[in-house]
């Protein structure tokens, strides 16, 4: 994969799902990675700066922290972008619609420019695992791609399987949103999180239920959801993977642990 930045600067302002405020992402071109900014402090999007995985992926450094930065990161992985700096006016990033669409399409529109080099990709030659009760994540030799399984007791969710092989990220993984019961949105709001979250940036299921007006993008855009959070949990790993990726209701913990283990291997890239 060649090195690839945002061809120019770029503004895009949303609301934050957790705290409800407005929040300013100016995305700038790079040459070191992909680097959140907030204040003075610069915190590498890489594994061991994410600070806590609990309903999404923070990153923090020197008392800085940044939430919610998996479907940005997502959205970087579907584009390419290895290089770009994030200056963030907030602590976590703009919901949008709780995809990772808008940011695909703002950032494609703005426009890519490669960087002198390539990112050697992560040759994956053994097995990795990483498991929390009967949830899982694993990645073993073979060409890239991510076989994903859910399994809710909500019947508007139920089990769901997805595989994503590389291809069609704008159209088959980017548009798929963020989802939560709405017996855990409730709980949620009574302490002080999912304050800017709505059905408008976010499928809400209660039973059999999905509360969306307009109803759901695909059959099964919950397992989709998943997808684009481990696609961009694993960016952080700053390289293109060369394994397959296997998932059983696993979440940002599991995801991120992963990546730990994989920076762990001796000589996986090249």
């Amino acid at each position: 994969m060649r090195r690839t930045t945002v061809a120019q600067d770029l503004v895009i302002r949303g609301t934050g799902i957790h705290r409800g405020g407005q929040i300013e992402l100016h995305l700038h071109p790079g040459d070191a990675g992909i680097v959140f900014i907030q204040g003075g402090t610069r915190i590498a999007a890489v594994p061991d700066n994410v600070v806590d995985t609990r309903l999404n992926t923070t990153l923090g450094a020197d008392g800085a922290r940044i939430a919610t930065v998996e479907h940005l990161m997502s959205a970087f992985y579907g584009l390419g972008v290895t290089d770009c700096e994030v200056a963030v006016t907030g602590d976590e990033m703009p919901a949008m619609d709780g995809s990772a669409l808008e940011f695909v399409t703002r950032i494609r529109d703005a426009g890519l420019k490669e960087l002198g080099g390539e990112v050697p990709e992560i040759v994956i030659r053994e097995a990795v695992r990483v498991e929390q009760g009967d949830a899982w994540v694993e990645v073993v030799p073979g060409e890239f791609s991510v076989a994903y399984e859910i399994d809710f007791t909500e019947e508007a969710i139920g089990s769901q399987r997805f595989s994503f092989t590389g291809r069609e990220y704008a159209a088959q993984i980017a548009p798929a949103r963020t989802f939560g019961l709405l017996r855990d949105v409730e709980m949620m709001r009574s302490l002080g999180l999912a304050l800017g979250g709505g059905l408008h940036n976010a499928v809400v299921v209660d039973g059999s239920e999905v509360l969306n007006p307009e109803g759901l993008r695909f059959a099964d855009e919950f397992v989709r959801h998943k997808i684009l959070d481990i696609l961009g949990d694993l960016w952080t790993l700053g390289a293109p993977l060369k394994g397959q990726v296997r998932a059983h209701k696993a979440n940002h913990r599991l995801h991120i642990e992963l990546a730990r283990k994989i920076c762990e291997l001796p000589g996986v890239r090249g």
